[in-house]
């Protein structure tokens, strides 16, 4: 099976954005503007944009390579997120008693 795959250049970082579309929290987009001045508009339910939110949360700049520091804080970051989306409500409470910090 082969995929019809268009590709665009991304404009300059400041035409990327997302956000709830309009009043309905429950569908998000994500919009980029082309180089060429194309809009391109992504739409998500509110489950698949959490998913991505949460992926992309962890995801390091390619230079935390050469910060083993930085890298393994962000690793622990992704596996926590991980581990909490299975948690029920106890757990997370348990879970962010252990942390501290504000309610």
């Amino acid at each position: 099976m082969t995929l019809d795959v268009t590709r665009y250049i991304v404009g300059r970082t400041a035409s990327i954005s997302y956000g709830p579309t309009g009043a309905n929290v429950e569908a998000w987009e994500l919009r980029f503007s082309t180089r060429e001045g194309e809009r391109i508009v992504i739409r998500l339910d509110g489950a698949d944009m959490y998913e991505l939110w949460t992926e992309v949360r962890g995801v390091p700049w390619p230079t935390v390579h050469n910060d083993p520091e930085r890298r393994e804080k962000d690793e622990l970051v992704r596996e926590l997120v991980e581990r909490a989306n299975v948690a029920d409500a106890a757990q997370l409470r348990e879970a962010l008693d252990t942390l501290g910090g504000r309610e």
